[in-house]
């Protein structure tokens, strides 16, 4: 019951590890990967502006509009892959910025508690926000393939750690 979600998660952090060691076609292949979404996104929404058409709420333009944009987006971000990822390390270089901001006005405003493991979340976000802005666009070549690497990696980890807490708990129940 616990082995195989166990030798699952063991494949998904090799498969970060690998990715890892791959950073640039990570990131390409993630690029790719929100444009086909985005494009496939686009389309069923205006399809949905389609259906919606009739029933007279004004939705309409707001699907169509929403649709056509995301459509064109995607199929730009297929097509030009690396001003795709140059765009897209830089919305999270952004984000990290943005976050780190909010967690450091926050934790000191507020000092709830244990308040200081947020301010240093914060400042390491604010921190690594402004250093991808720096080296940006150089950045974009590790940044994204390093980040879905990462998260594939520590996703088997805690995959790993939740089938052996299951066996711990099956080895309970038995005794």
């Amino acid at each position: 019951m616990w082995g195989a979600p166990f030798i699952l998660g063991l494949l998904t952090s090799i498969a970060g590890v690998v990715l890892l060691g791959a950073t640039f076609f990570t990131s390409m292949v993630t690029v790719f990967f929100v444009g086909m979404m985005l494009v496939i996104g686009g389309v069923l929404e205006i399809a949905a502006a389609v259906r919606s058409r009739g029933e007279g709420r004004g939705t309409f333009w707001s699907f169509m509009l929403g649709g056509v944009l995301t459509t064109v987006v995607g199929i730009l971000t297929v097509m030009y892959p690396a001003a795709g990822l140059a765009s897209l390390t830089l919305l999270i270089a952004g984000y990290f910025f943005a976050s780190g901001l909010f967690h450091v006005i926050t934790s000191v405003m507020d000092r709830y508690f244990q308040w200081g493991w947020d301010l240093a979340y914060g400042l390491i976000s604010l921190v690594l926000g402004l250093s991808v802005m720096a080296r940006w666009p150089a950045s974009s070549v590790w940044l994204v393939g390093t980040l879905v690497g990462l998260a594939v990696f520590f996703r088997g980890i805690s995959m790993m750690s939740g089938s052996l807490m299951l066996r711990r708990g099956i080895r309970h129940v038995h005794a």
